[in-house]
């Protein structure tokens, strides 16, 4: 039997996985006090085993750590009962890392829960290829602004919120003159550079606020929160303006372009924010149509 235990605990000690207990009489702050870590604890936090026993757990966390996580595990804990949550923790230096944490109570020969175990897993790769690939899910490559799925997406927010309080808002439907000339006199990847130019340009002349969006090859978008669709027809013939003073230079060669913009603002009668979109899109065929570089 003593022989059984020694080797259990050498299995505890070196496993891979993190394992902490701590007691189980103190959940309000300062939190659970920490009575033994494990090796990998050591080795990913940071955090000698003098310096974590007799700590809680909460020194691993931020005010960046997840709200709703840390009230998941309170309330569990507060239960006595079992609780699993993927976490972001912070080791002693302050880099960030992702936990699959299990925390299960444990009981006495009584029955009374005396301590709680937890079970940590370092899922930080996986994490930040989740992260990534929700990024590229929701951005255009080239740009990096949102792309067409995720503005619709944002569009539906922000028409539900123009319902719910009548905070007007307005569309900006924008479109480079001529691209297709662009990529056949220069090739297709300074018209990939026309688009980030005009990209940068318009993100460093609107608000951190509004939202960008590239919509199509060379059309974009932009939504513009509590905007009437006069000031936003100044904003986006500053837009136009700047473009054709700030050119795109390459190696001595100045690019020429323009653009058309359609401006719409958000009406009680729109059904859903596409009806605003579609008077924008008319407004872009009108200007187009009185010859290109104007705002309509």
């Amino acid at each position: 039997m003593d022989s059984f235990d020694f080797n259990f605990k050498d299995i505890v000690e070196n496993a891979l996985d993190i394992i902490i207990v701590t007691k189980a009489d103190m959940i309000n702050e300062p939190g659970p006090e920490i009575v033994y870590v494990n090796d990998a604890f050591v080795k990913l936090s940071g955090y000698s085993r003098e310096e974590a026993i007799g700590k809680s757990p909460r020194i691993l966390q931020s005010h960046e750590t997840d709200a709703k996580t840390k009230t998941t595990i309170r309330t569990a804990l507060q239960k006595q009962e079992p609780v699993r949550v993927t976490i972001k923790n912070y080791s002693k230096s302050g880099e960030s890392y992702w936990l699959d944490l299990s925390i299960m109570p444990l009981k006495n020969d009584e029955g009374v829960v005396t301590h709680f175990m937890a079970i940590e897993r370092d899922v930080t790769e996986h994490k930040i290829l989740e992260q990534k690939l929700e990024i590229l899910s929701n951005t255009d490559e080239l740009t990096g602004l949102y792309n067409l799925r995720s503005f619709n997406t944002i569009s539906n927010n922000e028409y539900s919120r123009f319902k719910r309080e009548d905070h007007t808002y307005s569309v900006l439907l924008i479109d480079i003159d001529f691209f297709k000339s662009i990529n056949d006199t220069y090739g297709h990847a300074i018209g990939d550079l026309a688009i980030q130019h005009l990209t940068t340009l318009c993100k460093n002349n609107i608000r951190s606020h509004d939202v960008m969006a590239r919509v199509g090859g060379e059309e974009f978008c932009i939504m513009l929160p509590d905007t009437n669709k006069n000031s936003a027809y100044m904003i986006a013939d500053k837009l136009r303006n700047q473009l054709k003073s700030d050119p795109l230079i390459i190696d001595a060669n100045t690019i020429i372009s323009t653009i058309s913009i359609g401006v719409a603002e958000s009406d009680i009668n729109d059904k859903t924010h596409k009806d605003i979109i579609n008077r924008a899109d008319k407004a872009l065929y009108e200007a187009k149509s009185k010859g290109r570089d104007c705002v309509c």
